[in-house]
Order: structure tokens, then sequence, then C-alpha cells
């Protein structure tokens, strides 16, 4: 009983990051995740994964604690409480994949294509729509389809969708996904006005959701040569264009709103982030270069005009006509959540509108894709921002966060923040040869596993007991994987 004891105590110290090659890392919670962290609760065993996963006790907690749930998600259920939600997993489908490719161990692909196919086959609603998405979850107790606020279905731009395996495993029930999304998504089939519900109304036309749609419809394109795909792509893409200020190429994220609500009147990082990344996976779809060159000119547009050369920062919100949208922040309404003065690197949120390391990485890949030098710039003065800003910093003082972040936050940050600032450094490494960003990269590798890897897993936060899918872990496995395929020059 007392080697027992010690080895369970042992097993819960974090391991330092110089013990193995991160693939190892990576290996080992991909083991716990497909022996521990499917469904195995209620009657029905599911081959599915669950979205929180204790990490000393390898249980899903039908009542997780609240912890950070306030910052992090701000609605519990976002968090798939005993449950499980597709679209949350899409980081780790892709990571068991190549994890299968890397290992010649068909173990991963197999449990991945084993939960797509499950949701495909089994969890679908009456317009075909997936039983995933950020009002949705499956919860494994109760072996029931759930949600909240409406459960509609909804999808965006933050995580790539992999509908390549999708596809692969069932395409009918793809298809009828994505044709679901033209369907009760874009709700003006004239103009390409979306919501970001699938209610067939009026609602958000968030630019995020947009970006989300136009991929999809652009794969659907791309494995079925029917060009009504492509145009429906188009037609989103041509919505967003011509709401511009064509002096300074910015558009309000959500154009529908009114300039009443900030995001009717703002351009955010939710667009440089999360849409244009949509726009260049359109490109590298379709090869139509108006997705590939409106991104680039909405990026340039944001560097132009956002650019702090004073603190060597971004500021977070502008007007169309290119002013900054200056501090103090607000708290107590939703106009909280507009990044009013400088961008922070690490808040917390999920959703909202602050995406400072996506927008890094999209300046990185469309300077690849166009090799305007502008490009490079900015993402090199995102890095350096990075450098002189570590995970834990408390970048503003006042905002409705501020608890999270004179609090937990300074433990470190979320593992998908970590995976992106490592993606950032490794893919500045690439288009610059620079010795110093692969270091860079390893040092932050070496940092999440000090303060996230523990009894063979990662965990979400430094701060938490639970890995979670929401908190960005796949990110960071992907990340993790793409660094230990790295060599020193």
């Amino acid at each position: 009983m007392r080697c027992a004891w010690l080895l369970t105590m042992i097993m819960a110290i974090p391991a330092s990051a110089a013990e193995r090659p991160y693939r190892d890392y990576v290996r080992s919670s991909l083991d716990v995740l497909v022996a521990h962290g499917m469904d195995r609760y209620g009657e029905i065993h599911a081959p599915i994964f669950v979205s929180i996963l204790d990490v000393s006790t390898r249980e899903c907690p039908r009542n997780p604690a609240a912890l950070d749930e306030a910052w992090r998600v701000t609605r519990r259920d976002r968090r798939n409480p005993a449950g499980a939600n597709l679209l949350t997993d899409q980081p780790l489908i892709d990571v068991l994949h190549r994890m299968t490719q890397r290992t010649g161990d068909s173990k991963y692909a197999e449990a991945a294509d084993a939960c797509i196919r499950y949701y495909l086959d089994h969890l679908v609603d009456e317009k075909g729509f997936l039983w995933w998405g950020w009002h949705r979850h499956y919860d494994v107790f109760t072996d029931k389809m759930t949600g909240h606020s409406g459960n509609h279905h909804e999808i965006h731009a933050i995580s790539d969708i992999r509908w390549d395996r999708l596809w692969a495993v069932n395409r009918e029930a793809t298809r009828k996904e994505i044709e679901a999304c033209w369907r009760w998504h874009v709700i003006d089939k004239e103009t390409g006005q979306v919501n970001r519900h699938g209610d067939g109304r009026r609602g958000c036309d968030f630019a995020m959701s947009a970006a989300s749609f136009i991929d999809a419809f652009t794969f659907l394109h791309e494995k079925t040569q029917d060009e009504v795909w492509l145009e429906r792509a188009r037609l989103l893409e041509a919505y967003y264009h011509q709401r511009r200020n064509p002096d300074t190429d910015l558009f309000p994220d959500r154009p529908n709103a009114g300039a009443d609500r900030f995001d009717g009147a703002a351009f955010v990082t939710s667009i440089t982030g999360c849409y244009c990344r949509g726009l260049m996976n359109a490109w590298a779809r379709s090869g139509a270069e108006r997705f590939r060159d409106h991104a680039a000119d909405y990026l340039l547009a944001y560097d132009r005009y956002a650019y702090d050369a004073n603190t060597g920062t971004y500021y977070g919100a502008l007007r169309l006509d290119g002013t900054v949208i200056p501090g103090p922040r607000t708290v107590g309404d939703y106009a909280q959540y507009e990044p009013r003065g400088h961008l922070d690197l690490w808040e917390p949120y999920v959703a909202g509108y602050q995406y400072a390391l996506y927008t890094a990485e999209a300046f990185a890949r469309a300077y690849d894709l166009t090799r305007r030098p502008e490009l490079l710039t900015a993402a090199e003065r995102f890095a350096a921002w990075l450098d002189r800003t570590p995970p834990g910093t408390v970048e503003t003082e006042k905002t409705w966060y501020s608890p999270y972040t004179n609090g937990p936050g300074k433990q470190g940050t979320y593992a998908g923040k970590y995976g992106r600032a490592i993606f950032l450094y490794l893919k500045l490494h690439e288009l610059t040869d620079k010795p110093a960003y692969l270091a860079r990269a390893r040092q932050m590798a070496d940092t999440a596993i000090d303060k996230l890897y523990v009894n063979r897993l990662f965990k979400g936060h430094p701060a938490k007991p639970y890995y979670e899918a929401m908190d960005g872990v796949g990110f960071l496995l992907q990340a993790l994987l793409a660094l230990d395929e790295c060599r020193d020059d």
C-alpha cells in the first residue's frame, strides 16, 4: 500500500520538459484519453471523448467545479459539463490521426474515426445538423442530446473543422451538415447575410461564423466540383467586403447590428484572427485568389491602423475610419466585451473579440501565401510582444475579467494559448530561418509541460484539476507534435 501511495504521488508531480521528446508527452496524453477519456457512463457507452476529465482520478465529473467558468466561457454549458462535443474535439481528432501517421499504431486514428462515426450516425438533428457546437453537447451520463439557450446549431472559425475526416467516415452525413448550413444559417440568399444560429431567422452575422461556412462551402466544392458551392462561398465573402470602408478596408464584425452596438461599427481581431483564417482556408481549397487577397488586405489594414509604435503592441478595436477605440474598458454590460485600448494576449474568454495570437498566426500565414513583407513585419511584432509579455502578465488593470487576471491567471495561461504561441514561433522559424524562434518555441513548450502535464495528461490551465477540451489541450498537443518534428539548423 505504501508503494502504491508513493507511486501515485510521484505521478502527480508535473514532469520536467527536459526528460523526453515532445512526442512522448503527446502520445502518453493520447493513450490516457483513448483508455480513460471516452464515454463509459450511463447505459450507453459511446465511442466518443468526454470534454472534461479529472487528471488525478481520470473520471469525467458529473458536476465539475465552477473554477474559472465565469471568465472562460461565461455560460457553464459551453464547457460541455458531464458531456461530449465533437466540435471542441476537432484539434484532438487531427492529432490522433497525426500520431497514427507518425507511429504506425492504428489505434489513434481508429479512435478518432469511431468518435466521428458515432456522431454522424447517431447525433444528428431533424435538419441534418450534427449535435455539436456552442449551444449543444451530448450528456454521457443521461445519454441525451442537450444544450442551453435554445440548443442552437452554431459553429465558427475558432478551430478548423476536419471536414476531410468527417467526409472519409460518412460523406452523406457530412454533406447534409454543410447543406443545412446553407439552408438555415444563410438567411438572405441574395446578399449572403448569415446568422450564427441555425434557425433560419435574422440574427448575429458575426464574421467568424461566416468564415466557418465559407470554409465548409469551399470544401464541398472541392469534393464535388459543383460550382454552386464556390459561388455560395463567394457570396458570403462579398457580404463583408461590400460593407468595408473602401478608404481603409475595415468592416464591422457584425454588420447587421448597426452602429448602436459596438460590433456593428468596429473592426476587431475576431476578423483578423478567425475570419481571415477562414478565407485563407477557402483559398487553399479553391484557388480563388479573392479569398487570399482580401484576407491579406484586412490584415494589412489592421496593422496600418492598430499598431502602436510607442508600446510595440496593437489596439483591440478600430472605428471604420481607422481611428483607434481608446480605453478604459467598461464593466457591467455587453460593452464590457469591447476590447477598448490595447489587446490582451492572455485574456481568458474563449469567445468574444480578442484573438491576438490567432491574428499573429494569420499574419505569418498570409505572408507565406503572398510574400508581402509588411505581413511578416506584423507577425514579428506580435512575437516580440509575446517575448516581453509572458503568460501570467496582467496587461489591462480594469476589465470584466480582472478577478481572473489578478488571481488564477497569474499562474499561467490556457493550454490552447500555449499551443498558439508555439505555432507562431514555429511558423516564423520556418519563414525566417532564425534559430531564436525555434528556441522560443521550445521554451514555451517546456513552460506548458512544467505547468500542465500531470499524471501523463495535460490539464487545461495551471490552476485547474481538469483536462478540458474547451481550454484547447488539443491545440497544445498539435503544437508539441509539430515542434517535435523540427530539427536544429
